[in-house]
Order: C-alpha cells, then structure tokens, then sequence
C-alpha cells in the first residue's frame, strides 16, 4: 500500500486550509503550483493568494506565497525508513509581494510591522528590485520599486506541526491586511 511522504501530507492540509479561507471570502488564491525538480529531486508547493478586491480597495497590493519544499535526502530517508538527515520534514518559507517608494523608510516600517505580528520568529529578509524596460522611458532612481519579502523559520516541519499551518495561514493574512494599510 502506498504510505504518502511528510511532504504530501502537509500539502495537503496546507492547501486545504488555504482553500478554506478562500471559500470563506477572506481571501483570494491567484496561483499555485506543485513542482518537482528532476535535476535535485526537490520537491515544491507553493500558493499564492491575496486580499480580496473589496478588502484591498485603496491600498498597496500585496501578495502573499506560501511555500512547501523538501529534498532528496529527506524523501529518500522516508522511504528507507533511515534517517539522512537530522531531522526528516519539510521546510517553510512564507514570502510577500508588494511595491515601495521610501526604500529605507518602508523597509524598516515592514520589518516591524511584521514583527509585531509574528513575534520576532521568522527571520525577515527583503530583496529591492526594479525593472527596467527598453520599450518604456525610464529613470533613475525609479518613483517606485519592487519588494520581496521573505519569512524564513529555518527549521524543518513534519506531521507534529500541522496543527500549526493554520494559525501560519492567519498570521500571513493579518500580515497582507497590514502590510496592505
């Protein structure tokens, strides 16, 4: 009989979880994907999902992506049933989308926010970017810039912690309401 990895089973609630707040209104799932990586046999989840148009009217848009990976060494450990690895899971990164003007001044004002909600666990970090288009005048520096921002637990989750993807998935949505503000 075939025994589902660690990996499947927390997609499977994080999804469904996901989904269940989308059904509910309370937000809107834009994309998803479930990919493996042939070439590392790597395994990975993502959903992405944002306020709905209503709760995000007049605001920044933002959007956020969970997403679920794990790798050879721990798949291949599962199936032996021999540990690889220290500890066989999956790991969770959380990430958001959204644009700032003020580099410095909404860098740090997203950091704490976040921090606030989260409690100072996730490790925060931010990646600034700007495109440039050869088909658009453009100057530098740019009025606006996009933001990615990355919460990272750096530590892995099995089956023990799937109680804890909802109250992941609730965190991430006060933190779109408040990073939308």
């Amino acid at each position: 009989m075939f025994h589902p990895l660690v990996f499947d089973n927390i997609k499977v609630v994080l999804e469904g979880a996901v989904y269940d707040r989308d059904f509910d209104g309370d937000i809107l799932v834009t994309a998803r994907a479930d990919l493996i990586d042939t070439a590392v046999y790597q395994r990975l989840f993502q959903i992405d999902f944002r306020l709905p148009e209503g709760a995000a009217a007049g605001k920044r848009e933002v959007t956020a992506q969970f997403q679920l990976r794990t790798s050879l060494a721990d798949i291949a450990g599962e199936l032996m049933e021999q540990p690889l690895t220290e500890h066989i899971g999956c790991t969770v990164c959380i990430h958001f989308y959204t644009y700032v003007q003020d580099v410095e001044r909404d860098t740090n004002e997203i950091v704490r926010i976040l921090n606030e909600i989260w409690g100072d666990r996730p490790h925060i970090t931010q990646q600034i970017s700007a495109t440039l288009d050869e088909h658009r005048p453009f100057r530098w520096p740019p009025d606006i810039y996009e933001n990615k921002i990355t919460l990272d637990f750096h530590r892995k989750i099995d089956e023990g912690n799937i109680g804890d993807l909802r109250d992941l998935i609730d965190h991430t949505v006060v933190s779109l309401a408040r990073l939308s503000e």
